[in-house]
């Protein structure tokens, strides 16, 4: 008989995947491209060779990096507020058990940490590119 934990970590499951689900049906301008003319070694027409940057348009390595950032910051938000609820659970399941309450601290304690890890990330990101801007890079 599945117990309200396996219904749980399956919630969490699939809604870690709703945003990539919607990453995926979002629009994105088309790739830039560089279009290079040289002529075919048996022929005197001219042929092209086409580059597509795979990043898309204008996009840029930083650019890039800050979009995978949102993605996990995204992703890891919503495992957070998860846990937290779950972790709500886990003390008022406890029945005041001392083992179970502990646990549940624990519990808390890695959450709160884990937190702390996604707004720290967002915050030395953020730090690097002003320093970045501020020399004129």
């Amino acid at each position: 008989m599945p117990t309200i934990r396996s219904f749980v970590i399956a919630a969490l499951l699939v809604v870690s995947f709703v945003p990539f689900a919607h990453a995926a049906t979002t629009t994105t301008p088309p790739p830039s491209t560089v279009t290079t003319t040289t002529p075919p070694p048996s022929t005197g027409t001219q042929g092209s060779v086409t580059l597509i940057n795979p990043l898309g348009t204008g996009t840029t390595l930083e650019v890039f990096l800050q979009r995978i950032l949102a993605v996990v910051i995204r992703v890891g938000s919503i495992v957070v507020i998860l846990m937290l609820v779950y972790t709500g659970y886990s003390f008022v399941a406890a029945r005041g058990a001392p083992a179970e309450i502990e646990n549940a601290k624990k519990m808390l304690l890695w959450t709160v940490i884990g937190a702390l890890i996604l707004l720290g990330a967002q915050a030395i990101a953020s730090g690097i590119l002003a320093t970045i801007q501020a020399l004129g890079g």
